[in-house]
């Protein structure tokens, strides 16, 4: 860049000079030192910082802009500085619209000499020999017509006696023109000798640059540590790395002798076939194809296609393959036991259905017995034994009516039943299901439905009712003294014609659940420690088989407690108004 400034600068110095030779005045002319070195200095240092900028960026009209109003320093800068090391005795006037013009023109060449270089630059490419002769021509117009522009601008104004030395003068000037054409021819001799200095250490730039490529593309090549291979376009195996000697066992001296279609199973050689080809069209892919190891067992490689494009063709394409065997084993291990623990639970269900069936005929037949039996003449001891019986029956009943439903939910089997059903009889019918409980425990059971509710409303009233059977169970089991209270509302206080979910809400005054506990209350099998609940302990299923089956419905559930206060179990559903059959509605 500081050659090129220099290179530059001398350039724009010479042709101003050049040009001075051609304008002969009959006066003795000589140059200030000062002002001199100025005009050689001045254009050298704009040059520079408009490569700077241009180095820097070009990717705005502002940044062009400002790397022209440099290169116009540049030019305008070097010719008024110059004009000024003159010294005459004539006095040099100007006119200022003629300057204006010679800076203008100096400004719009450079800008568009900057426009011209950053469109080769966005296409990616350098600029080749006309582009390259197009910016010499255009800065070159841009000089010489700042020069001559500006030296149409000047005038000389002096007296008659000074004029009468003419022919004295000229003589004189021979003298300091030849001595101004050496100076000149060596500025000349210099900016080749700067010119020829700058190619070659571009060249050994260039050569540095290539090789210390070429360094890290073989460092990327060789440590590799995936199977990296050159094709050609036919498909033959050009260069390959040590990994690959690694992973297929070929020595790097056998693999360039073989088709990569060779070492293919032939199963997926038309899948290979078309990553290659869109490849050769420029396009990158990947696919896993399973190749035989020089010792007969098969492996699988993920193979990435990268085209190797120069002067917009496909020369070469590489490939990068990944061993995946031990993943494509892995996900295979993991399938087959994904099916294994599929037909597990399949075995499993039907196993607790069948069972439970079972289980349950002779079940309902003790319990069906000891009810009967309740009804007859017994003593009292007779009456607290039979008593014991039917309460273990129902209990285990309920058991073993938790674990199928769980079971099913668990595989995917539970189907919801949709229909029109009583949202009022669902409720109150709930309730009195444990009236003779609470009576027994001294509890006050209130039921509270918002009269803005329709009745009829669309869903599965038997998983409905379980829930409510269970959170309302749960209720009456932890609850020594006080109430339990179940309302039913819309949510978000909808209106009635606009109601979609319908919130549902338990709350007791019993002992309550920690903090801690509250999170977990909703896994399966999972038991609250708390002490005094301890001999109410049953299969931990129930809150989790109601909050699948709320999810199965749309819905959500949560639970707000505290120990000695009680508990509130909230759900919603979505619930949307019906009509029932035979109705007007």
């Amino acid at each position: 860049m500081l050659l090129g400034s220099t290179a530059m600068g001398f350039g724009i110095w010479s042709m101003h000079f050049i040009g001075m030779l051609a304008y002969h005045l009959p006066v003795n002319i000589h140059y200030h030192p000062g002002w001199l070195a100025i005009s050689i200095l001045l254009p050298v240092l704009a040059a520079y910082a408009a490569f700077r900028m241009m180095a820097r960026n070009l990717a705005s009209n502002l940044s062009m802009a400002i790397g022209s109003f440099w290169l116009c320093v540049a030019i305008a800068g070097m010719h008024y500085s110059g004009m000024a090391a003159i010294r005459m005795p004539y006095e040099q006037r100007y006119d200022w619209l003629l300057v204006a013009a010679s800076i203008v023109i100096a400004f719009a060449v450079s800008f568009a000499a900057l426009k011209l270089s950053h469109a080769n630059q966005r296409k990616g490419r350098a600029p080749g020999q006309g582009a390259k002769m197009l910016l010499s021509l255009l800065l070159g117009a841009g000089i010489a017509g700042m020069h001559y522009t500006a030296m149409a601008a000047v005038s000389f104004a002096g007296t008659e006696a000074e004029a009468a030395h003419a022919r004295e003068t000229a003589e004189r000037m021979q003298a300091g023109n030849a001595l101004l054409a050496v100076i000149i021819g060596g500025s000349m001799l210099f900016i080749l000798a700067l010119v020829m200095a700058s190619q070659i250490l571009d060249k050994r730039l260039a050569l540095r640059i290539a090789a210390s490529n070429q360094r890290r593309y073989d460092s990327i090549f060789e440590h590799h540590p995936d199977m990296v291979c050159l094709y050609d376009p036919s498909g033959r195996i050009l260069r390959a790395n040590p990994a690959a000697e690694r992973i297929m066992g070929y020595a790097a001296s056998e693999l360039p002798s073989r088709f990569h279609t060779e070492m293919v199973n032939p199963g997926e050689f038309e899948q290979l076939k078309a990553c290659f080809l869109a490849a050769l069209r420029g396009e990158s892919g990947t696919v896993e194809v399973t190749v035989r190891h020089k010792e007969g067992h098969l492996l699988h490689l993920s193979c990435t296609m990268v085209p190797w494009v120069e002067n917009g063709r496909v020369q070469d394409i590489y490939t990068i393959s990944k061993d995946i065997t031990g993943s494509v084993k892995t996900e295979r291990e993991l399938l087959a036991a994904k099916r294994d623990a599929e037909e597990a639970l399949r075995v499993k269900s039907d196993f607790l259905a069948v069972m439970s069936h079972e289980i349950r005929t002779p079940l309902n037949g003790v319990i069906g017995m000891s009810a009967i039996l309740l009804e007859t003449e017994l003593s009292e001891e007779q009456r607290e034994f039979v008593q014991v019986i039917h309460g273990s029956g129902a209990l285990l009943l309920s058991t073993i009516n938790d674990v199928l439903d769980y079971s099913k939910l668990e595989a995917g089997k539970m189907q919801l039943s949709i229909a029109p059903f009583s949202l009022n009889g669902l409720v109150r019918d709930t309730a009195m299901l444990f009236q003779t409980q609470c009576k027994q425990k001294g509890l006050a059971l209130a039921c509270v439905i918002d009269e803005g509710l329709p009745d009829a409303v669309l869903g599965d009233e038997q998983r409905i009712c379980q829930v409510l059977i269970n959170l309302v169970g749960n209720a009456v089991k932890f609850t020594a003294k006080g109430a339990i209270e179940l309302a039913v509302q819309p949510a978000d206080l909808e209106t009635a014609e606009a109601c979609r979910r319908v919130r549902f809400e338990v709350r007791d005054t019993g002992i309550g659940i920690p903090d801690e506990e509250l999170a977990h209350l909703f896994q399966p099998f999972y038991q609250a420690k708390n002490g005094r609940a301890k001999r109410h302990e049953g299969t931990g299923l129930g809150l989790a088989i109601c909050k699948d089956l709320i999810d199965m419905m749309g819905g959500t559930i949560a639970v707000t407690s505290t120990v000695g206060e009680g508990t509130r179990f909230v759900f919603e559903l979505p619930l949307a108004a019906a009509a029932f059959k035979g109705s007007d509605a």
